[in-house]
């Protein structure tokens, strides 16, 4: 399962998965948490990847929602999705933000008025990184969140992308 954190501090991998088993236990017991065998695969101080069993996703989901306070900083713990595999969920909800822009990487959309690499698309969806980062101000989101018809101006054969999106 693939999780994203929003904190008014930073967290420690240590600090967070100790706060995850104590929710465990509160919500389920004993009994109930060794059947679900949670573990933290990665954590990068805001997004993370827990391994859980398929049976206890629901259970999982419950935990990471009753989190609100880890050693006496606020934050919010957000499933992102859940796969079957660590690679499919690290390529599906996890992007590697350190390769993000590098025009040999990722596809590019160029218009007149923006312009960006395509960070990850989902049928008729695209999530941009924009070149100027003033078109994400206002937002606590490094992309922009488009759809086909934001790049196509409501015309069915126009994409707007330099490699035909």
């Amino acid at each position: 399962m693939a999780f994203s954190l929003e904190a008014e501090g930073e967290i420690s991998t240590g600090e967070l998965m100790k706060e995850v088993r104590s929710a465990q236990l509160s919500l389920f017991g004993d009994s109930g948490a060794s059947k679900n065998r949670l573990k933290l695969i990665s954590f990068d101080g805001r997004r993370g990847l827990l391994r859980c069993s398929h049976a206890h996703i629901q259970d999982t989901r419950a935990i990471l929602a009753t989190i609100y306070s880890i050693n006496g900083v606020r934050v919010s713990l957000h499933s992102k999705g859940v796969s079957g595999t660590i690679k499919a969920a690290t390529e599906k909800y996890l992007p590697q933000l350190g390769k993000i822009c590098a025009e040999s990487y990722r596809r590019r959309i160029e218009l007149d008025d923006l312009s960006g690499c395509i960070i990850r698309t989902q049928g008729l969806k695209v999530d941009l990184c924009p070149d100027n980062r003033d078109k994400a101000e206002g937002s606590d989101t490094r992309y922009l969140g488009l759809t086909y018809f934001d790049l196509s101006g409501g015309h069915e054969d126009a994409d707007g992308t330099t490699d035909g999106l």
